[in-house]
């Protein structure tokens, strides 16, 4: 799936494109509005899809002087699942919290990066994630607690798979691992703290230990 349009995931035509437009905020909208997001498709276009929602009730057209606007319906039944796909990126991101709240104090940061956070996603794209563990202290038990973290990194990427269709990228540092690579000015770190979104973890930690580097820790989504 592409989470900047996740109406393609059950219609790839304009219809969804429109309806994540009207569903992602309650106000009206007029189609030079609507075509001014949706910067490739033309008024015509738009027009005609306005008309089929509004005739099966989605959307509700109102007349203010010579403007025609139109607005999501949220009294209709499939106000619900429309608002709901309308949130896909939304969800994807609170399921990961909640999913990465439960690993306990050994993860110390966590963030998703990339085209799933820029807006440039493709169906083919990856989902990539990016985690800090925290550095072994105890070599007796560094054997069992490395498997352990292995397996919650595979079941990881098998969870944002099956989520979203698209193959989970973890990209995993240790706490000192990340010291050297920010040292280093690694590229990676400064996409993450460009362009990443917290799930885990606190921004504030992964921005003091990349201020060495002049890096910039990554948005915390809203």
């Amino acid at each position: 799936m592409q989470l900047n349009k996740p109406f393609a995931s059950v219609t790839p035509t304009l219809d969804g494109d429109v309806l994540a437009v009207i569903a992602g905020a309650d106000v009206p909208f007029t189609i030079s509005q609507i075509q001014r997001i949706l910067t490739t498709a033309s008024g015509e276009g738009i027009r005609k899809v306005l008309t089929r929602l509004t005739a099966q009730g989605v959307v509700l057209n109102d007349r203010i002087g010579r403007t025609n606007t139109y607005r999501l319906n949220t009294e209709h039944l499939a106000a619900e699942p429309i608002v709901a796909l309308s949130r896909l990126n939304a969800t994807f991101l609170n399921r990961l919290e909640e999913h990465l709240t439960d690993w306990g104090s050994e993860l110390r940061y966590a963030a998703v990066f990339g085209s799933a956070t820029t807006g440039r996603m493709t169906l083919g794209s990856d989902i990539d994630v990016f985690l800090v563990r925290e550095s072994e202290s105890r070599p007796d038990s560094r054997d069992n607690e490395s498997e352990a973290w292995e397996e919650r990194v595979a079941e990881l990427a098998r969870l944002v798979t099956a989520w979203t269709g698209n193959d989970g990228r973890i990209v995993e540092y240790t706490e000192d691992q990340l010291a050297v690579a920010a040292a280093a000015g690694e590229p990676l770190l400064r996409a993450v703290a460009e362009e990443g979104l917290t799930v885990a973890g606190k921004r504030a930690w992964l921005t003091r230990r990349l201020h060495t580097a002049g890096n910039a820790g990554p948005r915390r989504r809203p």
